[in-house]
C-alpha cells in the first residue's frame, strides 16, 4: 500500500466520524429543545388543580385557571407548528399529540377552548386544523389547512 492509499483512506474515516459527530449533536440538540417545550408544559400543569387534570369539573372563580389553560393552548399551539416546519422528532409529536387530544376533551380545558373557538375563531389555528382532522394527521406531512 503506498502513503496516498493509506491518506485517502485516513481521509474518508475521518469524515466518516465527523459525520457521524454532525448527526449526534444535531440529534443532541433537538431533544434538548423538544425537553424545554416539556419543560414548559410541566410549570404550566404545575399551576392546573388536580381535579381539573384528572378530567373532574373545577370551579375558577378568580379565572387563573382559564389564563393558564389559554397559556397552554398557546404552547400546543406552537408544538403543532412546530412540528409542521419539522423542528420536533416524530415520537415526540405522537405523545404530544395524544396529550393534547386527552386533555382538551378535559371539561376544564374544553370550557375554555369553546370559548376560544366561538369568540376568537383564529387564534390557535393551528390546533383547530388539528382537532377538525381528529387528532390523526401529522403536521410535517401536511399541506394547506390540515396543521
Amino acid at each position: 500500500m503506498n502513503w496516498d492509499t493509506i491518506a485517502s483512506v485516513a481521509t474518508a474515516i475521518g469524515v466518516c466520524i465527523a459525520a457521524w459527530q454532525i448527526r449526534d449533536s444535531k440529534k443532541l440538540a433537538q431533544t434538548s429543545f423538544e425537553d424545554g417545550l416539556d419543560q414548559q408544559y410541566r410549570n404550566l400543569a404545575m399551576d392546573i388543580p388536580v381535579d381539573a387534570l384528572i378530567g373532574k369539573p373545577v370551579d375558577d372563580e378568580s379565572g387563573k385557571l382559564r389564563e393558564i389553560i389559554y397559556n397552554y393552548l398557546d404552547l400546543c399551539n406552537e408544538q403543532i407548528y412546530l412540528r409542521k416546519i419539522k423542528r420536533i422528532s416524530k415520537n415526540r409529536w405522537k405523545d404530544w399529540n395524544i396529550g393534547i387530544k386527552d386533555n382538551l376533551s378535559k371539561p376544564a380545558f374544553k370550557v375554555v377552548w369553546d370559548e376560544i373557538k366561538k369568540t376568537a375563531p383564529d387564534t390557535f389555528t393551528a390546533i383547530e386544523s388539528l382537532e377538525k382532522n381528529k387528532f390523526e394527521i401529522d403536521p410535517a406531512h401536511c399541506k394547506n389547512d390540515c396543521a
